[in-house]
């Protein structure tokens, strides 16, 4: 049954579904008016999302009430797309087919962001919960995954925000030589460590000049022991594991690294390989590469290393960009081709009581990062450019509108490989050195700790909660909160340099 509309007596626009009212059929916006003046909101919010408000009567109201939110609904149905003018933004929890839309958590995430989130204020209007009850019941489980997301990546900042400046004062301390990199038109295979990879490793070795090889950290120890050398590894973690991976090689060997400015590595490798600096166009860390005379190539903040590496990849190229090891997904066996800096470390602890396959096996129930992993690339569109490739293996799920195609289709397709050109390393700072550069970086940290965007990264769970209550009672408590914080930060930002 279709959507019935109706005038009211006050000469309004009214309707209903299934014999269910979405509006009042007296006067629908003294309705609208009731609802924003009685919604329940304790906090000032940074926006304020909808599900399902017909024919939009409540935004006026909802505007005036909260004058500096963002203004945002979820439609049900595409009957009422004549009125979405004024939205700040419309998701829509079915597709035009019909079929629910599941990457609507990704959409709310990827539009407000984790701080976004928690400044939100979700409201649904009723009479469409009861008019689309599993439309409904589904759009709001897609805006608790959004909302539990958003609580996952500020915890992950908070724990890791002291970790990240670390790292980019080190980087500072310890890059001599630093390289851009000029845009080519070949194809770009990225790897990464999933089972998939080993049966791949000599069609690389055989395909090697077809393609720029971009590996990222976990990948690389696999390939340098089959002796491919990719052009490029990328690393991008701010945790231990990211520099034990590539410690394996860049010791030794002279690939370049794509180094993000809050990722972790040993100073040692940083002293002597060239580094791509990579900048995320925020944050603390990019502060202080840019004060310390640094500069880099703009990249994509990403939950995974394959996420940046693959936003790198289509700005470094015109060609397709291919993915081999991507699998996404737990095995029986290990989770990634062997060797692996996580495994070497965890077999240590292996014996005749705790054995590697009870271990293995233990692995495959904290999943839930991949599946997250998994979700983002399935929800993603890159038009045609991007494919995930193996040598025919049987991955136990597909991504979305990434293809998955084999090496026999891979050579067909990039049989013109010789009239393309390949990335090529440019010169950005022969060397970044200054005797003075401790004393210089304290002052950059002392002199950056009361701005908004420092603030907001050095910890961000308390700069959201401050922004939230601003104009209300609990202000004063959470922005004093928000100073203990800092002062702590920099406390133990001076105690790194004492070292």
């Amino acid at each position: 049954m279709d959507i019935k509309f109706k005038t009211t007596t006050y000469g309004l626009i009214t309707c209903s579904y299934n014999n269910v009212r979405l509006h009042s059929f007296y006067n629908p916006e003294k309705e609208a008016e009731r609802f924003a003046n009685t919604a329940q909101c304790d906090f000032n919010p940074g926006c304020v999302l909808v599900t399902e408000p017909a024919v939009s009567y409540c935004l006026e109201f909802l505007k005036k009430r909260f004058s500096k939110a963002r203004m945002c609904c979820i439609r049900f149905t595409r009957d009422f797309d004549d009125f979405n003018k004024g939205w700040d933004k419309v998701f829509y929890a079915c597709n035009t087919e019909g079929k629910l839309n599941t990457n609507l958590s990704e959409e709310i995430f990827s539009f407000s962001g984790e701080e976004g989130i928690a400044s939100t204020l979700f409201l649904p209007w009723k009479a469409s919960d009861q008019a689309f009850p599993e439309v409904s019941s589904f759009a709001w489980s897609e805006i608790k995954k959004a909302v539990l997301k958003s609580r996952s990546v500020l915890g992950t900042r908070n724990y890791f925000a002291r970790r990240w400046t670390k790292n980019a004062l080190r980087f500072s301390l310890f890059v001599k030589n630093t390289a851009g990199i000029k845009k080519g038109t070949s194809d770009i295979l990225i790897c990464a460590s999933g089972p998939s990879l080993k049966t791949s490793i000599p069609l690389i070795k055989k395909y090697k000049d077809r393609f720029y090889l971009i590996a990222v950290s976990s990948a690389l120890a696999p390939l340098v022991k089959a002796g491919i050398f990719p052009d490029l590894c990328i690393s991008t973690d701010g945790g231990y594991y990211a520099k034990e991976h590539i410690s394996f090689a860049l010791n030794d060997k002279s690939i370049p690294l794509a180094l993000a400015d809050e990722g972790s590595c040993y100073g040692s490798i940083l002293n002597h390989v060239t580094v791509v600096p990579l900048l995320y166009g925020d944050g603390t860390s990019e502060a202080i590469l840019k004060e310390s005379g640094f500069n880099g190539i703009q990249a994509v903040r990403n939950g995974s290393v394959s996420g940046t590496a693959l936003f790198l990849a289509l700005n470094l190229t015109s060609g397709n960009v291919y993915y081999c090891g991507l699998d996404l997904a737990y095995s029986k066996g290990h989770i990634h081709t062997q060797p692996n800096e996580l495994e070497i470390n965890d077999s240590r602890f292996d014996s005749r009581l705790r054995t590697t396959e009870t271990r293995i096996s233990a692995s495959v129930l904290n999943k839930g990062s991949i599946d997250i992993y998994r979700s983002w690339f399935s929800s993603q569109d890159f038009k045609g450019r991007v494919f995930r490739l193996s040598s025919r293996y049987s991955y136990s799920s597909g991504l979305g509108k990434i293809a998955d195609i084999d090496w026999e289709a891979f050579a067909e397709k990039t049989g013109n490989y010789k009239n393309t050109v390949k990335p090529q390393l440019t010169e950005l700072n022969k060397t970044v050195c200054n005797k003075n550069k401790i004393e210089i970086l304290k002052d950059i940290c002392l002199r950056n700790s009361k701005d908004s965007q420092w603030i907001h990264n050095a910890v961000p769970s308390e700069a959201v909660v401050m922004d939230r209550t601003e104009g209300t009672e609990f202000y004063e408590e959470a922005r004093k909160t928000v100073e203990d914080g800092m002062k702590e930060f920099l406390t133990d930002i001076k105690r790194a340099f004492e070292k």
